[in-house]
Formats: structure tokens, C-alpha cells, sequence
């Protein structure tokens, strides 16, 4: 592959995942085939709403067929991202599925990732062909040389862990640390997950190029960036405290209940559905779906933060409000610097 390793992170963190698909497709296919190893993927759904499925199955640039069909990895002929098991998927169903499942776990060649979709729950309250779907994951992750948790479910509990949670719902990292299961999980939040992300991260670990995560296990290269801060494109309105109050209202999204203030994730540069649009693009607020703690910390959804951050000191909001004055909304945020040192310097004198 011509991108070293460092590049390799570099490019993705600084390009976003479908830009960098789309313009090292070549190379990632040509490194792929070089793969000495074949890997075998699991996919196990756990309490979900198989969102993340039809997500990864809407795919672009790759799509969902070239994943499962052209991109060969090493000199096996099979595709990079077809799974010995995934229950929406593949063809096979019942006890054939089953056995294809088993397989996975008992096979001798390649090397294995696993991929949970969904929540984890209290025993009985998921059973897939007569065993608990705790014990299906206990399993396959202890033999697993890789695994990932795709969407906000399988990452932190997501909706099936809100509130009142009767069924004790939690995300894959909690429950293996709790079963004593010591592996670290790559975690691709967002409700649903991003097929970008996904496609992006199995390319990574079959490449040897391991992701650096943060704390709560999110590739930095995806969820290292403040989406307000950096990211969105109604920053500027913040600034100017410019509040959209109604759908449709031009402005920035906070008083909607814009989460984005507390949330990492590229989905302003990313986009969804063909790389079209994202939720405050289309007037709706962020929600904070990237975020452990999704959606209860988030909620209510269409309710501001209780604070927001400032800028140069002033609550931004106050800025809309004129309380320092149209003058500095006239020359505009990037001058207030100017105007308040020099005021400081008048006093002085």
C-alpha cells in the first residue's frame, strides 16, 4: 500500500471516511490482495431494530456488492466484508444457519472479527436458537482476534438501555468486562451506525493499521473532533448569536436542542444517505446519538442544553440578545477581540 500506517490515519481522519474510499479505493483493493490471512466476520444482532443492517446494506462508493463481491482479500478470491454469519444477510437460515455460525467459531484458517449489532440484555430476554444471546457473544468474542460494536446499541446500550430499561440493556464493552472477557472493543457509535465507519475500520484492522481510540473506545480518525467547534457548518450564526427558534428558521440549531456543543462525531462532514445530508442540515438538532449515554442524557430531544459554551467569554446567546452591543455584531465575531482590548486600553487611560 503506498499510505504508511501514520498516512494511512492521517488521510482518513483529515478526509473523511467516504472521500478516502472513494480516492484510495484502488490502493486499499490492491493492499487487501496482499492479505496473507483471510478474515472471517460474525455478525451477531443482539436488542436492536436492525437499523445498522440496513444502514451497512446502503453503502456507497463502495456499495453494498462491491464489498460482498469485489474487493478480494489476500488470494482467496473472497470478498472483504462477506460474513460466515449474519442472520439478515446471508441465504441460510434456521439450523444451517447455525452450523454456519459454529463454524466460524470452531475454524482452524484466517482470522476472525466479530461485529455485534444491538444490546446486550439479562438472560432469557434474547434467545437465538434455544441459547441465550449472551452466551452466543461470550463465545465468539473470547476466540475473536477483532471486535467491533456497530451503533449506538451495540456501543453504549442506546435506546433499548433507556429508561426505565426493564431488561437491564447494556453495550458490548460493559457486558464482557463484566463476564471477565478482557478485549478491548472498537466502538462505531451513531444511530445507525455509518457504513463508512464500518467498512473503513475492517479495511484498517485487516491492514494491521489499528485505529487509536479514545476513551470510550471511538476511533479518533471518526469521533475525535467536536462537532460544534470544528465541524458544523451553522457555527458562524452561533457566533453572531443567531438562534433558528422553529424548523426552518435560518440560524444555528441550539435553541432546537442541538446536542452538537457535546458531541464527537463527523457527521457534518460525513453525511448520510448517499453522502446527501445530516440531521441539522435538514433543521433537525443533533441529538447526541454518538454519545454514551444516548438517549437518556439527551433528552428531550427538541429541549436546549442548560448551558452553551462561550465565546470570548460571552454567552453567545447573550450576543443575539445585544447585550454587548450592536457594534460587535456589526464588525462581526472576529473582531470583538479588538473592540474589548481596546475599550480596556481606553479605561486605562
Amino acid at each position: 500500500m503506498k499510505l504508511s500506517r501514520r498516512e494511512f490515519m492521517k488521510t482518513v481522519a483529515a478526509m473523511g471516511a467516504a472521500a478516502f474510499l472513494s480516492t484510495y479505493k484502488s490502493e486499499i483493493v490492491e493492499a487487501l490482495e496482499e492479505v496473507k490471512d483471510y478474515w472471517h466476520i460474525c455478525w451477531l444482532n443482539g436488542a436492536s431494530c436492525s437499523g445498522c443492517t440496513i444502514s451497512f446494506a446502503q453503502a456507497v462508493d463502495p456499495d453494498l456488492i462491491e464489498i460482498l463481491t469485489s474487493i478480494t482479500v489476500g488470494n482467496s478470491g473472497l470478498p472483504i466484508a462477506l460474513p460466515d454469519y449474519m442472520e439478515t444477510i446471508h441465504p441460510a437460515s434456521g439450523t444451517l444457519a447455525e452450523k454456519l455460525k459454529e463454524r466460524w467459531k470452531k475454524g482452524s484458517k484466517g482470522r476472525r472479527i466479530l461485529v455485534v449489532e444491538g444490546a446486550l440484555q439479562k438472560p432469557k430476554y434474547c434467545v437465538i436458537a434455544g441459547k441465550d444471546f449472551r452466551e452466543h457473544v461470550k463465545e465468539a468474542a473470547e476466540i475473536a482476534d477483532y471486535i467491533i460494536a456497530f451503533g449506538a446499541c451495540a456501543c453504549f446500550g442506546g435506546i433499548p438501555s433507556g429508561k426505565p430499561n426493564p431488561t437491564g440493556a447494556m453495550g458490548l464493552q460493559e457486558f464482557l468486562k463484566k463476564e471477565g472477557i478482557n478485549k478491548t472493543v472498537i466502538n462505531l457509535p451513531c444511530c445507525p451506525g455509518h457504513p463508512d465507519h464500518l467498512v473503513i475500520t475492517l479495511a484498517s484492522v485487516m491492514l494491521g493499521v489499528i485505529p487509536s481510540l479514545d476513551k470510550y473506545g471511538r476511533p479518533l480518525m471518526f469521533f475525535g473532533k467536536n462537532m460544534h467547534d470544528e465541524l458544523c457548518p451553522y457555527r458562524p450564526y452561533y457566533d453572531r448569536g443567531i438562534f433558528a427558534t422553529k424548523p426552518g428558521e435560518e440560524g444555528c440549531r441550539f435553541k432546537l436542542g442541538c446536542k452538537g456543543p457535546i458531541v464527537h462525531t463527523d457527521c457534518a462532514i460525513r453525511k448520510w444517505n448517499s453522502h446527501v445530508s445530516y440531521c441539522v442540515e435538514v433543521g433537525a438538532p443533533c441529538i447526541g446519538c454518538a454519545e454514551p449515554g444516548f438517549p437518556d442524557k439527551f433528552s428531550p430531544f427538541y429541549k436546549e442544553l442548560p448551558s452553551l459554551p462561550t465565546v470570548l467569554g460571552v454567552d453567545a446567546t447573550k450576543l443575539g440578545e445585544g447585550l454587548i452591543g450592536a457594534t460587535a455584531l456589526g464588525i462581526g465575531i472576529h473582531l470583538v477581540r479588538r473592540a474589548i482590548g481596546k475599550g480596556k486600553e481606553e479605561e486605562k487611560k
